[in-house]
């Protein structure tokens, strides 16, 4: 039986999501983008078109990036209710200690390692070279960019945005919807709807540019 991928974004970001799993027993891929109807591919559909009964058995990756995380989850729940199949993809050269969870829809990269007692909620994205240690809680729908370390016992809410080679400190706790820029060393817990830079980190008053 051939099996279908069907990936909602076709911007920088799922054309990602295609390099990466197109090695991953895929017979047909999809995609799903208003913005780039204009190419004629056959390959893509219209957005809303998702919920078409003809593609029940897909298999769907929501590609969404760091500006859509709290869309991407309403999203992630619309095809779940709609008893779409929402897999999370794992790379190959990634480690994962058998005692962590990871959730449906999570997307994690090349040359992770994630260790013991680790909670990787839905809709989480884990770019290139990411270090989660031990007994940590990362959010739903959050992004973590390229080089992150995250300390043990740290936990973080939903929605929440890491900057590449940022560091976060053992014990600390960072809200929902939080930013954290890049190059970041995070010492001490940002409640939510924070926006932090620097090393030592800051408090922004300003919202990020992303």
């Amino acid at each position: 039986m051939s099996k279908t991928s069907a990936i909602i974004g076709f911007g920088e970001l799922g054309k990602q999501f295609y390099n990466h799993l197109v090695n991953k027993d895929y017979d047909n891929f999809l995609f799903f983008d208003d913005f780039e109807l204009k190419s004629e591919s056959t390959l893509i559909h219209k957005f809303n078109k998702y919920k078409d009964q003809q593609y029940d058995l897909c298999d769907f990756y929501v590609a969404l990036g760091y500006n859509n995380l709290s869309y991407k989850h309403k999203l992630i729940n619309d095809l779940k209710e709609n008893n779409r199949l929402v897999p999370k993809f794992i790379h190959s050269t990634t480690y994962i200690d058998k005692s962590s969870l990871i959730n449906d829809a999570v997307f994690i990269y090349p040359m992770c390692n994630i260790d013991k007692n680790v909670n990787i909620q839905t809709g989480t994205l884990v770019n290139n070279s990411v270090v989660i240690s031990h007994d940590c809680i990362i959010g739903s729908c959050c992004y973590i960019s390229p080089g992150v370390v995250v300390s043990g016992n740290v936990t973080i809410g939903d929605h929440t945005f890491i900057g590449s080679g940022s560091i976060i400190s053992n014990n600390v706790k960072i809200g929902n919807n939080v930013t954290i820029g890049i190059g970041s060393v995070v010492t001490k817990d940002i409640p939510d709807n924070t926006d932090v830079i620097g090393n030592p980190m800051k408090f922004l008053i300003k919202k990020l540019s992303l």
